[in-house]
Parts: C-alpha cells; sequence; structure tokens
C-alpha cells in the first residue's frame, strides 16, 4: 500500500501534496502531552492580560487545549483522526538511586544514568515557566473529562517517547489488511527525536508542531534533516539514533559514547519493557473505528476565544515566499555538507553549479581528485628527496616517471575542472 505521494522533497513540501487516509481507517494522530502544553504556554502572557481571574484563565487554556486537540495537524487541512494524548509521568526515585535526580522523581534513563555513573539525565535545565502548571492542569482536564474522545496514556519511569515509540512498533508489526496494519500514524511533536521513527513502508510520518519546515517529514526529509543541521549522513531514519551514540545529546544531557538505548526509541529497551496489559490497551485505541476529533468542540474554543480577542494558538500558513526561501538555503547547505572534502575556491566554484545536479556532481569528483592528486604528487616529491639522500638511481628512476604521469594527469584533471565551472583560474 503507497501511504505517501510521489514527490520530489528537494522541490515539494510533504505537507503540500500529503492527503490522509481516511478509508476504510483514518489516521492515528499520536500526540505530545508536554509539547503541546509549551506551544499554549506561548499564549499564556496575552491570556493572562485578558483573564478576568484565574478560573477564567484556565477556562481559556482548556479553550486552547480543545481548540489544538481538535484542530489536528495544523499544516494540513483539517481531516477525522483518532487523538491519542501520550504524556510522560516520572516515578519516586528509591534511596539507592535519589542522587539520579534532583528532585527525587525521574524517568528510567535517570537511573540507569545513575548506574553507569554518568551525568545526570536531563540535568541542568531550568525552572518550567510560572503557568505551566495550570496549563498541564488545563489540559488534563478536557482530556480526562467524562466522554472525552481522546485517549490517553501514560507510564511511570516512562517518557511519551517510549510510548511513541511503541505505537510504532506495534505499527510495524501490525499485518496488512488489518485495521491497524493499513492505518497511517501521524506522529505531532517538535521532538527530534521522534523522527527516527518514521517509516515509509508503515504509514508513520512526523509533523512538526513548530513552525520550522519542512513542517512534514518522511524518511528522506528526516535523513537530509540531520545532513543540514548537524552534517551527519544517514540513509534511514533510525540512523538518527546510531548517530548519537556517537554524538551525544547535548539537550538530555547525554554525552558522546552514551549507550545505545539511552536514544533508541525504535527498540524495545531491554529491562524496562510494556506488559501485556499496556500493550492491549494501547492495542484498543490503535484499532479504534471513530474518530476523535469533534467539530462541535472546535467551533466553540473558536468563539470563545475569539471572544477574548486571542489569536488561535495554531502555526499560520506557510508563505510562498518562506517556502522558496527555505529550499534555496537547504539546497546550498545540502550540496555543502554532502562533500566534507569539497573546501576552499573550489568549494565556491562547486556551489555555484549546484542548481545543475549532473554538473554539481561531476564538479565535485573533479574537485576532490585534484586533492587526491596534489596530496600524491606531495608524497612523491618528499620520497624523491629520500632517494636523493640515499643516493638510490633506481629509485630515482621511478619515482621521477611516476612524478611526471602523475602531474600529467593533474593538469588533465585541472583543465576539465576549468572548463566545466567556466573559469581559467587555478
Amino acid at each position: 500500500m503507497n501511504y505517501l505521494p510521489d514527490y520530489d522533497y528537494t522541490t515539494t513540501l510533504l505537507e503540500d501534496v500529503f492527503e490522509p487516509i481516511l478509508d476504510p481507517y483514518c489516521p492515528v494522530v499520536v500526540i505530545d502531552f508536554k509539547v503541546y502544553a509549551h506551544s499554549i504556554n506561548k499564549y499564556s502572557e496575552i491570556a493572562l492580560e485578558v483573564a478576568k481571574d484565574e478560573e477564567d484563565l484556565k477556562n481559556i487554556f482548556k479553550a486552547m487545549w480543545a481548540y489544538k486537540l481538535n484542530r489536528g495537524p495544523d499544516m494540513l487541512p483539517k481531516f477525522p483522526f483518532i487523538g491519542f494524548v501520550v504524556d510522560d509521568l516520572k516515578g519516586e526515585l528509591t534511596a539507592e538511586f535519589s542522587e539520579a535526580s534532583e528532585s527525587g522523581y525521574g524517568y528510567w534513563r535517570h537511573i540507569e544514568a545513575h548506574k553507569l555513573n554518568l551525568a545526570e539525565y536531563k540535568g541542568g535545565r531550568g525552572e518550567k515557566p510560572e503557568l505551566f502548571g495550570l496549563i498541564e492542569q488545563a489540559g488534563y482536564e478536557y482530556i480526562k473529562a467524562k466522554g472525552s474522545t481522546f485517549a490517553y496514556f501514560a507510564k511511570e519511569f516512562f517518557e511519551a517517547d517510549d510510548i511513541a515509540g511503541h505505537i510504532c512498533r506495534l505499527r510495524r508489526g501490525a499485518k496488512e489488511g488489518t485495521t491497524l496494519g493499513n492505518r497511517q500514524i501521524i506522529l505531532s511533536t517538535v521532538d527530534g527525536d521522534w523522527q527516527g521513527l518514521v517509516s515509509d513502508s508503515h504509514g508513520i510520518v512526523w509533523a512538526n508542531t513548530g513552525p520550522w519546515l519542512p513542517r512534514m517529514r518522511a524518511e528522506k526529509e528526516v535523513c537530509d534533516y540531520y545532513l543540514r543541521k548537524d552534517k551527519l549522513i544517514i540513509d534511514s531514519a533510525y540512523g538518527c539514533y546510531t548517530v548519537k551514540e556517537q554524538v551525544g545529546d547535548a539537550g538530555d544531557n547525554l554525552a558522546p559514547g552514551t549507550p545505545l538505548r539511552f536514544f533508541d526509541l525504535y527498540n524495545e529497551d531491554s529491562t524496562w519493557r510494556f506488559t501485556e496489559q499496556d500493550t492491549e490497551t494501547i492495542s484498543q485505541v490503535l484499532n479504534s473505528s471513530t474518530s476523535s476529533n469533534r467539530e462541535d468542540h472546535l467551533l466553540s474554543a473558536t468563539r470563545f476565544l475569539s471572544s477574548k480577542g486571542l489569536f488561535m494558538p495554531e502555526v499560520g500558513e506557510t508563505r510562498p515566499e518562506e517556502k522558496e526561501s527555505f529550499m534555496a538555503k537547504a539546497k546550498k547547505i545540502r550540496a555543502e555538507n554532502a562533500n566534507p572534502g569539497l573546501k576552499g575556491r573550489k568549494k565556491t566554484l562547486c556551489l555555484g553549479v549546484a542548481d545543475q545536479a549532473k554538473t554539481f556532481d561531476k564538479c565535485v569528483e573533479l574537485a576532490l581528485q585534484q586533492e587526491q592528486l596534489k596530496q600524491e604528487i606531495k608524497d612523491h616529491t618528499e620520497q624523491v628527496t629520500k632517494c636523493k639522500e640515499e643516493e638510490d638511481k633506481k629509485c630515482l628512476k621511478n619515482l621521477r616517471l611516476t612524478l611526471k604521469s602523475l602531474k600529467e594527469l593533474r593538469d588533465s584533471v585541472v583543465n576539465d575542472f576549468k572548463r566545466l565551472v567556466g573559469t581559467l583560474d587555478d
């Protein structure tokens, strides 16, 4: 089954061509609770200005939750979906691990990091915003209200990341033709770690709650993101976890060399696992046939927030000029980072022909070949000096013949490079 349209990610944004598959099974949107709370917090100052009292303020936040949850991924037109809210849930640390977290509460990664004498997991993060607790409370009241149409799941010592990983494992393991086996999964978060769960063949895509393009990402966008952002060359979405094992994750206070299990959301941890009951509860949601988002709640929230003179808590539509600017910048960075051996003036000249894909590839090939020949000529020249010192005539003769051939080849490559880029400069 094809879950994605045929498109070129270097010229087209997935969010502009993506089509939710609604028949017979609408998508599941996995909602990162804490990320949504932080998104709403961006509107807290202006909400505080217009609120009459704390109860009114909480009603404003509850309306924002109702809007965001029922609207769904706001880079797409509205569509019916199953909304599955996943959340972090710290546990109280026993005396043995009390020093694993400054607060005395933590996730399983706090415990495992402490066992290995690593720095505190997520250590060094600042305090949460002043109104964050009230925003969370409003969200919980809406999501957990009697008759709520949104599912919610949290597990002590586990993060929302872990639950998203388990959801995706269940989707990958589902047989084609079943409800879950034919269903798209849309990961709604700003957390880049969830990008490693993306799978084209299983209809799992990542949808950014922030404004940074591309807002929707399939596997090719994920690989391209890490190439442009971190100069990391990976050939699958899962590769973002294996490279973090080498480079670490400053945001989570994990240093280079930290074991893969601290980053990997794709595979279940060998120790901290989901029970059969957990899996059954999650599976019931994933196999549900009734959509969660309600048009009447969306409309009521819109009217209430508008009556307060407030903007809707969503990212606005991306303007055409913003898309053009992103594509142009991405092309340049992509070309530069994909060829780390390209340097100096040759790099500038090759980037100048980056619009012509075949010409650019040939330019890079010739530029790198020049550098390789330059090094070989230098190495052979040093050997000539050594042979002279040792008065080895046979050595000198062979090296001089080799040097002559290398210089002739270098001159040929230099001329080919000049003709390709249209310059007579060295």
